[in-house]
């Protein structure tokens, strides 16, 4: 079995320990990123176009549309491109509006 003790770290992100065999010995260090907002945001908005992907293509194989269907579909295609544009822009802060 082993055990972890924790060590300081430069970087406020990062939480570092010691790990230790059952002797004490020291065997290794872990480091485990502590996630900012912004990552957080980028992958929401990550998964959020990767369901896009498909509520699109089922929107399209669709034979006929009503205007109410085209209506909500063209809300959360500007909601998409909304989500595509804080990607690229890295403008993370927030996911209102995606």
């Amino acid at each position: 079995m082993t055990t972890r003790e924790p060590l300081t770290s430069k970087d406020p992100r990062i939480r570092r320990w010691r790990v230790l065999n059952d002797q004490g010995e020291e065997i290794g260090i872990d480091e485990e990123l502590i996630p900012t907002p912004e990552m957080v945001n980028a992958a929401t908005l990550r998964g959020r176009l990767l369901q896009a992907l498909a509520a699109n293509a089922a929107h399209l194989a669709k034979a006929t549309t009503t205007t109410a269907e085209n209506t909500a579909h063209l809300r959360r295609v500007t909601q998409q491109n909304s989500a595509l544009i804080r990607l690229m822009l890295e403008l993370l802060d927030t996911t209102d509006g995606t």
